[in-house]
């Protein structure tokens, strides 16, 4: 029998035209699907069908009643009208009854031009309405720091409400009270500074009028004259893109893309908001530590030979076994400045001592592939059809925003249940069927009763080796809960939750790479292949995440194993990365002779730098971004730099031009020096 499964096609009649469509949709689907237009306000693509709003209502022939095209099925022969008298006078009714039960005075509206309610209201030919404005007053909540509620503005479509359910799966919107005292509220009514609202802005994207509209220039970011750009999010390595809306090219506002193959209609409050706004001073021109020890502003000329002349005599001692010079990049900068940086280190420095900024997580997972054997793992589609979901020393809400809706979302429709183990105190916490937090440092001690567990209850069934067997077999429940400081109960539990699941995916996150122990994340492999969780294709059901947005380009381009701690020179290629320096790392950076800091903006790093040099913004640059699937996407520059500011492919060859000019230089004046001598 096969299981192909054939779709059939329907042929409606809609405005005398033959359409065709599949048996499935909606009136209103088809119709648009053959270039149809017909008048929505309650309907959205990313949203179930509410039928609330009546404007989409239809003649459908031999119903005696009007239909409502986005929620009635097409049927194979029917005749549709979409536009007679009839309908234009029920539609101008409904336009007119919204816009006379609440404050809809367009001139005063920050979305005016861009409002879907205005826009039928001229579609329609409304002008005026003859009904009494009854003009409520109503609060204007803007708690949020991020955008603001419009109670008279709100058409009561649902849009906001069933994104917030839907899409985002956090349910902080609702309806509260009835009648002409009906409004959309946070929770149980309390302002959404302080509801349970995570601000990703999704229901901002769906509202058709000015309800809802985000505090950063509302009058600036709608209407004509604006300009897209699709970028990459540098702010994890989940690879999410959005475009950034700019007019006169200047940043209006962030906005997601439905099409985008990773993260869809959703953005974090980082990719939407926080990026757009510069929390630091910005570098526009070089500085250097004059011998006051203060940083002050000098010409790029200045700056580019000084460092120069720091990276020659740095680099001159090509035989010495300590690496003189050292490069770290950041990992949220786009491949062809990661392939750059590690070319000028190499080249001309002649260093192989160069890895990013958060090197040591990626080097802790290739530990672990020497000692446990590489596994293979698991892509998107494995997270989202995942039944129980264990995340071990991951936070996603905090670190992985996107990916914590998801979670967030299936566990609010009951489509999966939560392990959360963490030692530290997460905000996923409140959302797992079961929170583990043990003392910090026992997280290898909880992992091995996790496997003595399962293997009790018989779910690793003959697949491991006795050594692996006789390895767990001390770490009883017991034991390890008087050590870990956790409940005998709940260890048990999680076991019994997991070895349940029939498709169980174990999530590792930048926080247990930080611990510095491969065996953490050879254990969880041994979990995932113990138990055969393994995808159709062969991968096994456990994904880890890392702090950098472009963490798998760098490990494509082999940067790994510095060492600073031996440097004589350090160059730090930081962009506009909210880097904080760990103390081993700070150490070394007040150890070496010289530090070469390249950044945006005035942060922590600069403390430590003798020459700074200024960089690139996220959204001036452009380039490939390789996401934790692997997953290559390209991301345009959206903007341009400041005056004074240059590419950093431009800085590394001026000062590859300046090395090689030192090194001219001490040649012709050692060939003088040996001539002087031969003459003598």
């Amino acid at each position: 029998m096969s299981s192909t499964v054939l779709t059939e096609t329907i042929t409606l009649t809609i405005d005398g035209r033959a359409c065709n469509g599949r048996r499935g949709q909606t009136i209103l689907e088809l119709a648009k699907d053959n270039g149809i237009d017909i008048p929505t306000l309650c309907h959205h693509p990313w949203l179930t069908n509410h039928g609330a709003c009546r404007m989409c209502v239809v003649e459908v022939e031999g119903q005696r009643r009007l239909v409502t095209s986005c929620a009635a099925p097409a049927e194979d022969g029917q005749v549709v009208t979409t536009q007679s008298e009839k309908l234009s006078a029920m539609r101008q009714m409904t336009l007119e009854l919204l816009f006379a039960e609440r404050n809809h005075i367009c001139p005063f509206c920050p979305v005016t031009g861009a409002c879907e309610l205005q826009d039928r209201a001229y579609d329609e030919g409304v002008t005026h309405t003859r009904y009494q404005y009854l003009f409520p007053i109503l609060e204007v909540d803007s708690t949020n720091p991020f955008f603001v509620q419009d109670h008279n503005r709100c058409i009561l479509c649902g849009r906001c409400v069933r994104a917030c359910n839907e899409v985002v799966g956090q349910g902080t919107l609702n309806f509260g009270s009835r009648g002409t005292s009906q409004m959309v509220i946070a929770d149980l009514g309390v302002p959404l500074g302080e509801s349970s609202c995570i601000s990703c802005g999704t229901c901002v994207d769906v509202c058709p009028t000015g309800a809802l509209f985000d505090k950063r220039a509302p009058y600036f970011s709608k209407g004509e004259g604006l300009t897209r750009r699709a970028v990459i999010c540098p702010d994890d390595d989940l690879g999410c893109s959005m475009n950034v809306v700019l007019r006169s090219g200047i940043i209006a506002r962030a906005e997601s893309r439905e099409e985008s193959p990773v993260n869809g209609p959703l953005l974090s409050r980082r990719s939407r908001y926080e990026l757009l706004f510069e929390p630091t001073p910005r570098l526009t021109a070089p500085r250097m530590r004059n011998e006051a020890g203060e940083l002050v502003e000098v010409s790029w000329d200045e700056a580019l030979a000084a460092a120069a002349k720091a990276l020659y005599a740095n680099s001159a001692d090509r035989d010495s076994e300590q690496a003189p010079v050292v490069g770290l990049v950041s990992g949220r900068l786009p491949r062809e400045t990661l392939e750059t940086f590690r070319g000028f280190i190499a080249e001309t420095c002649g260093s192989g001592d160069v890895d990013t900024l958060f090197g040591p997580e990626r080097q802790v997972r290739r530990a672990a592939s020497h000692l446990f054997g590489d596994v293979r793992e698991c892509g998107f589609e494995a997270i989202q059809e995942a039944d129980v979901v264990l995340l071990v020393g991951f936070d996603p809400q905090k670190t992985h925003q996107v990916l914590g809706t998801w979670l967030a979302r299936k566990r609010y429709n009951e489509q999966c249940k939560i392990i959360s183990l963490n030692a530290r105190q997460s905000e996923v916490a409140g959302l797992a069927n079961i929170d583990i937090k043990p003392r910090r440092g026992s997280e290898h001690d909880v992992l091995l009763g996790l496997l003595h567990e399962l293997n009790n209850l018989g779910h690793f069934g003959g697949r491991p080796e006795q050594a692996a067997r006789d390895r767990w077999a001390p770490y009883n429940a017991e034991r390890v809960a008087a050590e870990a400081r956790i409940s005998v109960r709940d260890l048990q539990r999680a076991a019994k939750m997991y070895a349940a699941a029939q498709k169980p995916v174990v999530l590792y996150g930048p926080g247990l790479g930080a611990l510095g122990n491969p065996n953490l994340i050879g254990l969880l492999w041994d979990l995932v292949r113990y138990s055969g969780a393994q995808t159709a294709d062969g991968a096994y059901r456990v994904r880890g995440f890392q702090s950098e947005a472009n963490a798998a380009a760098a490990e494509e381009l082999g940067l790994k194993g510095a060492d600073p701690s031996t440097a004589g020179l350090i160059y730090v290629l930081q962009g506009d990365d909210p880097f904080e320096p760990q103390p081993e790392l700070s150490d070394s950076l007040r150890r070496a002779e010289t530090v070469i800091l390249q950044a945006s903006h005035e942060g922590r790093l600069m403390r430590y730098a003798d020459i700074v040099l200024p960089s690139l913004r996220w959204c001036e640059r452009e380039g490939t971004w390789v996401n934790v699937m692997g997953l290559t996407q390209v991301s345009e520059a959206a903007t341009l730099p400041p005056a004074g500011v240059r590419p950093d492919d431009e800085v590394l060859a001026a000062l590859a031009a300046g090395v090689a000019g030192e090194a001219a230089a001490a040649a012709e004046a050692a060939a003088a020096a040996n001539g002087s001598t031969t003459e003598s």
